[in-house]
């Protein structure tokens, strides 16, 4: 009976030291696994890191240019050989043709009277002016341009094309006020030329005070060509800038 209690003692305390060992054999395996595991990925990461010779070189992209080929219209055209043009007679004909009437005899009286009466004659097709055919009594008629009436307000010019219709210029007094200041700048004026080329009507359009008196003063003493229209002077309004630079 004791054999059989020492027996079963042994069975128990064998079957306890197994699942110990059991655990801690599984314990070391995870662990080994976890540590192999990560040794790997480590050596992924660091191995690029390591070694970048090893690394895919990037290709390099050249473009290609794109060729446009000619619309079909610009082809064909290029296809058809070239068009020779006709030459165009001249409407003046020089030749000489035989009058219609032969006279009998040779008039020696001294009369300068044609022998033929021109007007049963039918006249050529290239009869004109300056086509050297016709009697010579022919008057031709130049035509004069014709002079339309002065418009009744100013016409619009620019101050660049009425800066080269200026025969007069006068500098501008720079104001005293404006050197101790230090004052510069451009002062525009809106200005009436008249037919006789005198500045009337003076207005400012923009600039300082200060340098707009001295500069109405001096424009008012330029003068410009008359401006023309079909021959007639006419006024022009136009923009003036007077500039004042401290030197």
């Amino acid at each position: 009976m004791s054999d059989l209690v020492d027996l079963s003692q042994c069975i128990v305390d064998g079957d306890s030291r197994e699942i110990g060992r059991a655990k801690r054999v599984r314990g070391r395996a995870v662990a080994a696994s976890i540590t192999l595991e990560t040794a790997v990925v480590a050596g992924l990461l660091l191995w690029p890191l390591l070694n970048p010779a090893v690394l895919p070189s990037q290709p390099i992209l050249t473009p290609v240019p794109v060729f446009h080929t000619a619309p079909k219209e610009e082809i064909v055209r290029a296809a058809q050989p070239p068009h020779t043009q006709e030459p165009t007679p001249s409407i003046f004909d020089r030749t000489l043709h035989q009058p219609p009437q032969i006279p009998s005899h040779v008039d020696t009286s001294g009369n300068n009277a044609p022998p033929i009466e021109y007007g049963n004659v039918t006249p050529s097709p290239f009869d004109g002016p300056g086509s050297g055919i016709g009697d010579g009594t022919e008057v031709t008629q130049i035509a004069r341009p014709a002079t339309g009436p002065r418009p009744d307000r100013p016409i619009q010019r620019s101050g660049g094309v009425m800066e080269a219709l200026l025969i007069h210029r006068v500098q501008p007094d720079y104001p005293q006020v404006a050197k101790e200041i230090h004052l510069s700048g451009n002062v525009e004026l809106r200005a009436i030329i008249g037919t006789d080329g005198i500045v009337e009507n003076i207005e400012v359009v923009s600039g300082n005070p200060i340098l707009a008196n001295a500069a109405i003063a001096a424009v008012k003493q330029w003068r410009y060509q008359p401006t023309r229209l079909s021959g007639i002077p006419v006024e022009v309004e136009t923009i003036i800038t007077v500039q004042f630079r401290m030197e």
